[in-house]
């Protein structure tokens, strides 16, 4: 190829010195030439950065591996390579702390209730939730219908019952005739609010049983979600609408369909259950592991030294495991997900790792400046924020002395000819979006922002704690949390320029007289909480595509072998306009457009292919979830 080049080149000289071009003129034009396709300096390390965090060497980088450990020592070593003194604990790079990896359901885990002869087995008659605390309980049952406290509604499940002490037995989800017309549930509904409301009144744990299912859907218990570390602090199950009604027809409190119509139609159905003690044990067995936030500091000059610009960006991903991607055969979904295997997570987020270091090693060539900068490396990000939560949490230099967080989560995907950078979070701090835009015009970008959007990373945490934080991103794509995000697949251009940004904002905020007021963001309305706690039953088969291109209907950026969308005539680069006569115009509209359907069920799909649109039929599968 470089001969192919040089012979080429050497055409086109000749052809402009025999044209009488002045021989500077052609020496700048063949230096643009050779030189088209040549990295920046700035480039090549962006890239170096992400060959080695996204190399199978370090498995994944999940938390509680190897890997994680060696990506965690290099990222301290280019701190210190770049000029960063060390920022964690005992004079390191390093701010550790044990996290949950791994819970596993025991054979300790039971429930039974007084005067019920049945034999309960845990997985068929109940199982517990993944959130609940680990311990054995005891106290008289108490139906408290929803666990709802509206009083926009005028309802109250507690008004005549005391619950100190008690079980708490309630349905999930909320009166029918409270979800809107695509059966879209209110936040009383969020089975995390009910659980709250019935621990702070004193029960000891709940009981949650599903109210009246759709037509053929049946009794079955939810799977149990072995990852996370979640704990309300309270033992919470799942239990059989079948052994609900036993116990509540034994304590006379009444037939649990007549219950729930009693409640779908306003009114308190709430009653301690006669004579009925429950008790059990939630037992499960914990992984835990140490992990680390990696953290260097460029310190500030003069009286404002102590305030801090805090950039960030997480750099753990999903380890080893099994894709996420449901498999079929048939139409049908398969149980078995595949082999585990390694998701290197190269743009998500070796890229914003990699924007981070390189960001640092611009502030620190930047001089002084009047406030300091704070780097840090977030671990357990993919789990919950969990990183970013400790630190925030952890009192680390105080977040009064925040001044903004600057986070970088997936900046390596600039698509091809594209010069558009995705920036969350701007509406948190006052004028921050009139700051970030001639940044991004003088490296070579064009900010698009986007209100309300910001909790998706790191920078969330930050924001729950006022203090204005930004969200730089590339943009969506089909490898997203696939095996296949690896690192030949970075724009190192693209990623670069987003980087030099983020450094050119970070040294103008340190350098300000004033620092930027944060702001409550408007509420911007989000997709409402899903009745049933936001189980969908059925699925197609397909990955729609995230981003908003301002085209009609919504993307189709991947079909799984062998699904309902793949049988029924669906292909990638398809746009679905239509599902079952609902509107399709993003991929809120798409999850919204099956939910009242079951398994089995067909729906016409129609979609814009090409120019032309296509009309199809997509029978539905159980999401096997």
């Amino acid at each position: 190829m470089d001969a192919i080049l040089r012979f080429f080149v050497g055409v086109i000289v000749l052809e402009l010195v025999m044209w009488g071009m002045k021989s500077n003129f052609v020496a700048a034009f063949v230096g643009v030439l050779v030189c088209s396709g040549c990295a920046t300096d700035l480039e090549r390390r962006f890239q170096s950065h992400i060959d080695y965090l996204a190399s199978d060497e370090l498995t994944g980088r999940g938390v509680g591996t190897p890997g994680i450990e060696l990506a965690a020592d290099y990222i301290a070593a280019q701190f210190a390579e770049v000029g960063l003194a060390p920022a964690g604990e005992n004079g390191t790079y390093f701010q550790t702390f044990s996290m949950t990896l791994d819970r596993r359901i025991t054979e300790d885990s039971q429930l039974a209730f007084t005067g019920d002869s049945v034999e309960r087995k845990k997985g068929v008659d109940f199982i517990p939730f993944s959130f609940s605390s680990d311990g054995a309980f005891k106290g008289g049952l108490t139906f408290i219908g929803y666990g709802i406290e509206n009083a926009d509604k005028n309802y109250n499940d507690f008004e005549d019952v005391d619950l100190e002490g008690s079980v708490a037995l309630l349905f999930d989800g909320e009166p029918a005739s409270w979800s809107d017309a695509e059966g879209n549930a209110t936040r009383s509904a969020m089975l995390r609010n009910k659980i709250y409301n019935a621990k702070d009144l004193g029960a000891v744990a709940v009981l949650v049983v599903t109210p009246l299912p759709l037509p053929n859907w049946g009794d079955a218990l939810p799977r149990f979600e072995s990852h996370g570390s979640d704990d309300y602090g309270i033992p919470a199950m799942h239990i059989s609408r079948e052994m609900a009604g036993a116990v509540l027809e034994a304590g006379r409190v009444g037939n649990l369909d007549e219950l729930q119509k009693t409640l779908d139609g306003g009114a308190n159905a709430s009653s301690q259950v006669a004579h009925v003690m429950a008790s059990g044990q939630a037992g499960f067995e914990t992984k835990s592991a140490p992990t680390r936030n990696v953290m260097g500091i460029y310190r500030g000059r003069g009286s404002l030294a102590g305030e801090l610009i805090v950039v960030g960006a997480h750099y753990d991903h999903l380890g080893i495991r099994k894709p996420m991607m449901r498999r079929f055969s048939k139409g049908k979904t398969l149980s078995d997900a595949g082999t585990e295997v390694i998701h290197n997570g190269a743009d998500d987020n070796a890229s914003g790792t990699s924007g981070l270091i390189e960001s640092a090693r611009m502030v620190a060539a930047g001089g002084e400046m009047k406030r300091s900068v704070l780097f840090i490396a977030f671990t357990a990000e993919e789990s919950g924020l969990h990183g970013s939560k400790h630190f925030v949490d952890s009192g680390a230099f105080g977040l009064p002395n925040m001044s903004a967080m600057l986070n970088m989560d997936m900046i390596g995907r600039v698509p091809s000819g594209a010069r558009t950078v995705e920036v969350f979070g701007a509406d948190t701090g006052d004028g921050l979006e009139g700051l970030v835009r001639p940044h991004a015009v003088r490296n070579g970008l064009e900010a698009e922002f986007a209100g309300g959007l910001g909790g998706r990373s790191d920078n969330a945490s930050f924001d729950r704690k006022s203090v204005p934080a930004i969200h730089f991103y590339s943009g969506a794509h089909t490898d997203y949390h696939k095996p296949s995000d690896d690192s030949h697949l970075i724009n190192a251009a693209g990623g670069a320029k987003i980087t030099a940004l983020v450094a050119d904002l970070a040294i103008d905020l340190a350098n300000r007289d004033g620092r930027v007021a944060f702001v409550r963001p408007k509420k911007v309305k989000k997709e409402a909480a899903p009745a049933r706690s936001g189980t969908y039953r059925v699925v197609m088969g397909l990955s729609p595509g995230y981003g908003d291109d301002g085209q009609r209907g919504m993307a189709v950026d991947g079909v799984s072998p062998d699904g309902p969308a793949d049988l029924g005539g669906l292909k990638a680069g398809d746009r679905i306009v239509s599902i079952g006569g609902k509107s399709v115009a993003n991929v809120h509209d798409y999850m919204a457009s099956t939910r009242k359907n079951k398994p089995g069920d067909s729906v016409e799909v129609i979609v814009l292919r090409g120019d032309s649109e296509v009309t199809l039929s997509v029978t539905l599968a159980a999401s096997g979830r």
